[in-house]
């Protein structure tokens, strides 16, 4: 006589088969912790990858483009930044987009 899968499981007592379903879990978290961390690493990659790109360009735009300010290289290299979003975003409107561009710029940049 054969027993089906289901068969057996039903036929073990259930303290042999408490453990096999808490490893499971265990594992099944242990992966989906793991996917978490590794898709927040790559965001936070690509997202400090976008800030450096932004910085050499407005680097290279004051630099090459006679008489151009901080604010209009941003705008160049940011065109979804206008004043008005800017500014509701500062106020803390609700609604307001912040953009990635922040027009504050760090103590070790130098412009020449």
């Amino acid at each position: 006589m054969h027993r089906t899968p289901l068969e057996k499981i039903a036929a073990m007592p259930r303290d042999k088969l408490l453990w096999p379903v808490l490893v499971t879990l265990v594992a099944a978290q242990l992966l989906a912790f793991w996917m978490l961390c590794s898709h927040q690493v790559r965001k936070a990659e690509v997202r400090d990858a976008t800030l450096q790109v932004q910085r050499v360009a407005v680097a290279d735009c004051l630099r090459y483009i006679p008489r151009a300010t901080l604010n209009s290289c941003a705008n160049r290299v940011d065109p979804t930044r206008t004043p008005d979003v800017m500014m509701s975003a500062e106020t803390g409107a609700p609604g307001a987009a912040r953009t990635v561009m922040s027009t504050t710029v760090p103590v070790s940049f130098a412009y020449r």
